[in-house]
């Protein structure tokens, strides 16, 4: 779709970031910037652990059957894997020819033969781990063996993983069924998938990148996906389809055996129906050496603790999104939560974290495609029409950015994220709309290159965790996520905030 100036607007949109960047005043040259600084080595800050909640949590009251009330069911013996698999199955042959969730599907004798024989072990006292006998459905850029590996491009068509990716092993040796590969924006170089459909309006897109994944959770295709999030690629898809997207601290979950994007940003994303299931997700894929039970800080209380709501978060947002948005704050207000209002970060640094994600991401995504096409011995700009229109077009204009151009980006992130450390030293949280807008319609997707992602952007672009969890829908029915973010390694504390959420908007 062309602009009046007559190129289209992901080459427009792309041009302004670089012009934002080029225009930043770079900070003081003696400072040594460490925007590849590991998480591993950031400090860890204190924090007094939160007390229980008293009393017997609530029992599940979801429509969809979710990966933790599953797991309980098949333990007290009211389930069997077999009959989860024929349910979700059934959801695969009843939805997935509207929606385009999958890009290959687990052949349903081979998924029913892996449940048997997970039920047999069942009986005979061997359970595998935490998710004996779940379906798990897996993004289309992420290695699964014997399956396509293709990040839903003809650039890769055919390509087959040879093994898993050490996130899928996990998976597989907690016991989990890997359904099947999930549509993808081609290479995860997009906040849309543009071939699928949102589930709440077939007219609508669904988010993206991962928008099958999502898909696939909230139609009870599968009970938990894995992802990816880069830009915001986990969190815009949960917020769109209503399901909950969590992207941990960037290097807690292992990003290897992915189809790179951006080496400095890529990060595993999980999707899952309730934040439960997420925290058992995340007990699965988290590395060694970090909290490895999640779901033990779900029944926290939080009384007292402080979020932080950014004032220009909520910037020209849709008065329906703003709705349903205040009923997440008083979710949290109703359990003792502190809000407040702040300026921090302000417009200029969610406009500036957006533009310059977008370079950095796309630098290094051009600078992988070009080592692509010398592994597959071919020219990148010999056959341009491999790739979507907007996908070659994000990758050719950003093989023309100037080094120094991509250092200011660089530069920027450091600052900020310093920035934001201190803002998470003095609060506990900041809560925001995860996207700004409503789930957009699909042939209007690309006016929406830069909006879907400006309120999830900045923090994966510093590698702190964050978590959308659906907190309404609007007057004509579409999802409305919100957004928890907090410091780099308080994971644990993110998942007690975002388990207050969800109780506080079941009532």
């Amino acid at each position: 779709m062309p602009d009046d100036k007559g190129i289209s607007l992901t080459r427009a949109g792309f041009r302004a970031a670089v012009a934002e960047i080029e225009a930043y005043a770079a900070d003081s040259p003696d400072r040594t910037p460490a925007f590849l600084l590991p998480t591993r080595y950031l400090p860890r800050r204190r924090r007094s652990p939160l007390p229980e909640l008293s009393g017997a949590p609530p029992a599940d009251a979801g429509v969809r059957l979710g990966l933790a009330q599953a797991v309980r069911c098949m333990t007290d013996g009211s389930l069997t894997a077999v009959a989860l698999a024929r349910q979700c199955l059934e959801a695969v042959s009843r939805r997935d020819r509207e929606l385009n969730a999958f890009v290959h599907v687990l052949p349903p004798d081979r998924w029913l033969a892996q449940a048997e024989a997970l039920d047999q072990e069942r009986r005979a006292g061997k359970v595998r781990g935490p998710l004996h006998g779940i379906p798990i459905s897996v993004k289309d850029v992420i290695a699964v063996a014997g399956m396509p590996y293709t990040a839903s491009s003809r650039v890769l068509a055919g390509n087959i993983a040879p093994v898993d990716a050490p996130a899928v092993a996990k998976l597989r040796r907690a016991g989990a069924i890997i359904t099947g590969k999930t549509q993808t924006h081609e290479f995860a170089l997009g906040v849309t998938t543009p071939q699928s459909r949102n589930p709440w309006d077939g007219a609508r897109d669904p988010g993206g990148s991962s928008g099958g994944s999502a898909i696939s959770v909230v139609t009870g295709m599968s009970l938990g996906s894995l992802g990816t999030d880069t830009r915001a690629s986990t969190r815009v898809p949960a917020a769109l389809c209503g399901v909950v997207g969590l992207k941990p601290t960037f290097g807690l979950a292992p990003a290897q055996g992915i189809i790179n994007l951006s080496w400095s940003l890529d990060h595993l994303g999980l999707l899952a129906s309730g934040v439960e299931d997420a925290a058992t997700l995340l007990n699965v894929v988290a590395g060694p050496g970090r909290d490895r039970d999640y779901t033990r800080h779900l029944r926290r209380d939080l009384a007292g603790l402080r979020v932080a709501v950014p004032a220009a978060a909520l910037d020209g947002a849709d008065p329906e999104v703003l709705r349903a948005f205040n009923d997440a704050i008083q979710a949290l207000v109703h359990q003792g939560v502190n809000i407040e209002t702040i300026g921090a970060p302000d417009a200029q640094d969610f406009s500036r974290c957006n533009s310059m994600g977008l370079v950095v991401s796309r630098c290094e995504a051009a600078n992988y495609h070009q080592s692509l096409w010398q592994s597959l011995r071919r020219d990148f700009n010999t056959d341009p029409s491999l790739y979507t229109r907007p996908v070659f077009e994000q990758l050719e204009e950003a093989a023309r950015v100037p080094a120094v151009v991509y250092l200011q980006a660089q530069r920027y992130r450091e600052e900020f994220r310093q920035r934001m450390r201190e803002l998470l030293g003095r609060n506990d949280a900041l809560l925001m709309p995860t996207c700004r807008v409503p789930a957009p319609k699909s042939d209007d997707v690309e006016r929406f290159f830069l909006v879907l992602s400006m309120n999830c952007i900045p923090w994966s672009f510093i590698g702190f965790p964050a978590i959308s969890v659906p907190c309404g829908v609007t007057a004509a029915g579409l999802p409305v996520g919100a957004q928890l973010v907090a410091g780099p390694l308080e994971d644990a504390r993110l998942l007690s905030l975002a388990a207050g959420l969800e109780r506080g908007l079941a009532g």
